[in-house]
């Protein structure tokens, strides 16, 4: 049937659907909820011919609408309360029909219609009288509900991009920090020029944080030393600095109750504080005054100040250590230091995590060695563990393994995986090594609420898997060394799904190349037999039981450090 052969009616039906489809087009590529808004008040009243409508938003904590956007005159402006249970089986309420409706009428509207998806509720839109004095039509009625019900899908989409915007942006920022972090990483441990550390540290702030008042207090031999400070005008007394470190929380906005305790906070102006405490060492305290720029601090920005504090206080805290060793002795005195070093990278204790045994040592063959190990616990009580064997022993391989030890400890507060994490470390150790010095090197994440384990090798002798009734597994996939060649490829990264009672063994090359005095090496199949004959031991016993049947094998004379971690699923 011809357009011109049309009924009215049937033209009217038409003349609708093409509104909808045009209408939709127009709504749903819009990103703006303002637009899609100030569309629908404008369309629906020129829909229905009406001088008056408003959009009423719900405020889900105070289960009340107010108006949002109108058009037109009306008296309705307090919060109002609408009983959603109207509106369970139908989307449209006219309020000369419902009583509980008589507070959105009296101010001027006779229809609401329900703003929503299929997930979410967002409000309502009101409109006043048709200019005509008759009632909507059941096809204006079905016309307008398609058109409201469009306007929530694209209230969603716009809310959708929006917030996909804002993770892109936070995104870039905390792809910035970490490279920002990387640089500070190699700039610190480049140095052992403590003035030259606090100035970085001090321009840091600055320049990248805009921050122009702080104070760093590192406590050294139970006794407080300012460090470096920016602005505050006076000097902190001993026994104002040394209260500070009673401070339980690590992170304390500083209030009237702050205040009250520590009053020289007030003059100074400081607005943050921050309690560091790394690895077990002497803990340190940040005090920061309010940026200049205006800007509150983020959880994104206090994630950059405890990286920051971290290694400016393992840094500063390495030079009083070397000026401590440098002092006691000179020539031969050089690899005590180094070893001194070396021990205090390494844990002090082993972590308890649910639903996981561990147990973790490391044997030096000489005085410093270039074998590592870490376990660090998240706040959620997972666990990423690390080895790795530096090529070389002696000062340069313990220096090249605390560089490693540093940037792992930077990395551990960001959400960032271990593959483009182990690419960015690789990097790192290609651009400031020398071109014979690779770090053999494998990290795990043990997640323990679903025993889970993830994990990259690069190059490092794979870990073994024992699982009773089953051949031992070698976890070998990763990648090339580190410092061997630039990332041309992404590192691979493999899940293994464990079960209980499944046995980890980690080690490095000390363990399988230990000689006998037959120039023989205990080999991959020794350990292999050593681990599979104590299934049933505790992760301790078995190390002990390793190393003891080493330490028999090459006569209590090793060749190389032995590093071993025995993990255990419970």
């Amino acid at each position: 049937m011809s357009l011109s052969n049309a009924t009215d009616d049937e033209k009217k039906s038409r003349f609708g659907l093409r509104t909808l489809l045009d209408t939709s087009r127009l709504l749903i590529e819009s990103h703006d909820v303002d637009f899609v808004l100030n569309n629908l008040l404008l369309i629906s009243m020129g829909k229905l011919m009406v001088n008056r409508a408003a959009i009423l938003w719900f405020h889900p904590k105070k289960n009340t609408y107010s108006v949002l956007k109108s058009k037109g005159r009306h008296t309705l402006s307090a919060e109002v309360t609408i009983r959603r249970d109207l509106f369970k089986k139908q989307s449209t309420a006219l309020c000369a029909e419902h009583q509980e409706l008589d507070h959105v009428c009296k101010h001027g509207f006779e229809m609401l219609i329900a703003i929503q998806n299929s997930e979410r509720h967002f409000g309502f839109l009101a409109l006043g009288p048709k200019m005509d004095g008759t009632e909507p039509g059941s096809e204006e009625i079905e016309v307008l509900e398609s058109l409201v019900f469009m306007s929530g899908i694209a209230i969603s989409n716009s809310e959708l991009v929006s917030e996909l915007r804002a993770t892109n942006r936070k995104l870039d920022y905390k792809i910035q920090e970490l490279f920002t972090l990387f640089d500070l990483s190699k700039s610190f441990n480049a140095s052992i020029d403590r003035e030259e550390i606090k100035r970085i540290f001090k321009f840091t702030l600055l320049g990248q944080l805009f921050v122009r008042r702080f104070f760093l207090i590192i406590q050294r031999r139970g006794e407080p030393h300012l460090v470096s400070q920016n602005g505050l005008g006076t000097t902190p007394d001993r026994q104002q600095m040394q209260d500070l470190f009673a401070v339980e929380r690590n992170i304390v906005m500083v209030d009237d109750d702050i205040r009250k305790k520590h009053p020289f906070l007030e003059q100074v102006q400081i607005h943050l504080l921050l309690k560091l405490n790394s690895d077990g060492q002497e803990p340190a305290v940040i005090g920061l005054g309010k940026r200049a720029n205006g800007v509150d601090f983020e959880q994104t920005d206090l994630n950059f100040l405890i990286s920051l504090g971290n290694l400016a206080l393992m840094s500063i805290q390495k030079t009083y250590l070397l000026e401590d060793q440098i002092e006691k002795e000179r020539m031969e005195e050089e690899l005590s230091i180094a070893r001194s070093i070396q021990k205090r990278l390494f844990p002090d204790n082993t972590p308890e995590v649910p639903n996981l045994q561990i147990a973790a040592t490391n044997i030096p063959s000489y005085q410093v060695g270039g074998d590592y190990y870490d376990l660090i616990r998240d706040d959620d009580q997972n666990l990423t563990m690390a080895i790795a064997d530096v090529t070389g022993k002696g000062v340069p391989a313990s220096l090249l393994m605390a560089n490693l030890q540093s940037v792992l400890h930077v990395l551990q507060p960001f959400d960032i995986s271990l593959v483009d994490a182990t690419g960015q470390i690789n990097s790192l150790i290609y651009q400031n090594t020398p071109s014979d010095k690779f770090i053999s090197f494998f990290w795990a994440r043990f997640f323990h609420h679903n025993r889970t384990l993830r994990f990259v090798n690069a190059g490092h002798n794979p870990p073994l898997l024992f699982r009773k009734g089953s051949e031992p597994r070698k976890l070998s996939d990763g990648g090339i060394l580190l410092g061997a060649m630039p990332t041309l490829m992404p590192y691979k990264e493999m899940v293994v799904q464990l079960q209980k009672d499944d046995i980890i063994v980690m080690y490095t090359d000390g363990v399988t190349e230990a000689m006998n005095s037959e120039e023989e090496e205990f080999d991959e199949p020794r350990l292999i037999s050593c681990v599979e004959s104590r299934m049933d031991q505790l992760p301790e016993e078995i190390m002990e039981d390793i190393i003891s049947e080493v330490t028999t094998y090459c006569d209590n004379h090793f060749t190389d450090d032995l590093t071993l971690i025995v993990c255990k699923v419970c």
